[in-house]
């Protein structure tokens, strides 16, 4: 009687072999685009110009915002180009120069003022080892907390939020400049 549970078992075993290759596949490419979970607060690293800032994850909102000062508008090889500082609001005696090209503008609607088009660039930052690209419009935040607003379009690269945790993600930058050395 015992032997026919262990040759059924044996069969079904047999039978599930190719099934278990898949799953296995399955996992390591899972593995290969792992989801991250970060907090509603991180820190960020912009890259190439390494500079760290403390970010709000925020799956409310469309479009990334970077914190900027001192914006000019200029043209670049018959380009729209923009020029600007950023700062880290720990330390605010860091300000940063950029230039970056112009991907687009975007007008913001508000109710009490008209449209106003702020300027929209491409930038990558490091989070957890790993690098991510995205759109950021570029304004004044010194009145808000912190300095980068990471919206769904970049949050939509398999980073997952926890509303219920703050800071839990490592800041690897040597990791971010190797991945940064590659691409490049």
């Amino acid at each position: 009687m015992q032997t026919k549970p262990v040759v059924a078992l044996l069969i079904f075993s047999f039978l599930m072999m190719p099934f278990g290759l898949v799953v296995a596949k399955h996992d390591k490419e899972i593995t290969r685009n792992k989801q991250i979970v970060a907090g509603w607060l991180e820190n960020v690293v912009l890259e190439p110009w390494q500079i760290k800032l403390r970010a709000k994850l925020d799956t409310g909102a469309k479009t990334s915002s970077l914190h900027a000062i001192d914006i000019q508008r200029f043209t670049q090889n018959g380009e729209p180009w923009v020029r600007f500082l950023t700062e880290d609001k720990k330390n605010e005696v860091s300000l940063k120069p950029v230039e970056l090209p112009v991907k687009r503008e975007v007008k913001i609607k508000s109710h009490h003022k008209d449209a106003v088009s702020r300027p929209v660039v491409e930038l990558q930052l490091c989070l957890n080892g790993h690098l991510y690209k995205g759109e950021f419009s570029l304004v004044d935040r010194s009145r808000f907390n912190y300095p980068i607003l990471l919206g769904r379009r970049v949050l939509k690269q398999r980073i997952l939020v926890d509303a219920s945790m703050t800071f839990t993600l490592p800041i690897n930058s040597r990791k971010c400049e190797r991945l940064l050395e590659d691409i490049l």
